[in-house]
């Protein structure tokens, strides 16, 4: 707190009770330095006791609650200094009504409402959560986001604001993977494998058969059966290659190509040859468009690429005669 002015944001979380000890302390000697600030403060707490959450709040409604409670408990300050509040008590009721402080909800409990984000075949999203964590949702994925919980399926790079008390968890089809103070990909395409890559910091990934601690420049597979692999030091620049707009593949199976390019170009893939899907392809893509895509893979494949719609079909290509 400085001068003379509140931090209704850090009022709303003192509150609540979830403000740090430092900045709880911080508060508390700037009320006992404003007596008569602390008087408003106190009102404003005793009108707000008995507001619950709720995932859908009318504010027009709190705030009309909260304006009737703080007249009526004005009797402790003076009618003129209450009259200077009113503006920012109103404010202060908008942070109440939208969940800031949260009476009557018990500690450690899920608190948030559910948010789900969610992006368009080659569309990407960045997104800022009101902890102060940061994602970008890779094309056609969607991301569920629970308080401190989030379900992925498809893509996403997460740089997260850690706390130690309620870490952020990613679930991802089998697998878990939660923050230490980190910035790390999320590739699950729903079909194969879940790939973690960590560029900052650890996380913790576990499947149904194991788990690991991965850290800065580690990635870890966890494979549909639950099997999780670790590659010590394999994260690349290729690994965030994606939110910049390029599409990278490193000797990747037909099926994760296929995934990736259903995600990126609204193309599914169908290999008509057991051959062709044992292969791997190496390559990087950018703004071309589809059908030249598909044709520099089917180079690579040595296949033919048949395109009907919104379908390729990668057959084995004619012998020459």
């Amino acid at each position: 707190m400085t001068g003379h002015s509140l931090d209704w944001e850090k009022l709303g979380r003192y509150l609540a009770g979830e403000s740090s000890p430092e900045e709880r302390a911080a508060l508390e000697r700037w009320l006992e330095e404003h007596p008569s600030d602390a008087q408003v403060v106190a009102a404003l707490d005793a009108a707000t006791r008995g507001i619950a959450p709720a995932e859908s709040v009318d504010v027009e409604a709190a705030l009309r609650k909260v304006k009737g409670r703080m007249h009526s408990a004005q009797a402790g300050a003076t009618r003129g200094r209450w009259g200077t509040y009113v503006g920012l008590a109103a404010a202060a009721a908008l942070l109440l009504a939208v969940g800031l402080v949260l009476r009557g909800t018990p500690a450690g409990s899920d608190r948030s409402a559910t948010q789900k984000f969610a992006t368009a075949v080659g569309q990407r999203r960045d997104v800022r959560l009101s902890d102060g964590t940061r994602f970008t949702l890779g094309p056609l994925s969607t991301l569920t986001v629970r308080g401190r919980e989030a379900t992925l399926t498809g893509e996403a790079f997460f740089d997260v604001v850690h706390d130690a008390a309620r870490p952020f968890t990613v679930r991802a089809d089998g697998a878990i993977i939660r923050d230490v103070g980190t910035h790390f990909t999320v590739h699950n395409d729903g079909s194969s494998e879940v790939r973690v890559a960590v560029q900052q910091g650890a996380v913790w990934l576990s499947s149904a058969r194991d788990s690991t601690t991965l850290a800065a420049g580690d990635v870890g597979v966890v494979e549909v059966a639950g099997r999780l692999s670790t590659r010590r030091g394999a994260a690349t620049d290729d690994d965030l290659a994606w939110t910049l707009g390029r599409l990278v593949f490193r000797d990747a199976l037909v099926s994760e190509l296929a995934a990736d390019l259903q995600r990126w170009y609204g193309v599914q893939v169908r290999v008509t040859d057991s051959a062709l899907a044992r292969r791997h392809f190496t390559g990087t893509f950018s703004t071309e468009p589809t059908d030249s895509v598909l044709k520099v893979i089917g180079l690579a494949l040595g296949a033919r690429v048949e395109r009907q719609g919104d379908t390729a079909y990668l057959r084995a290509a004619t012998p020459n005669r």
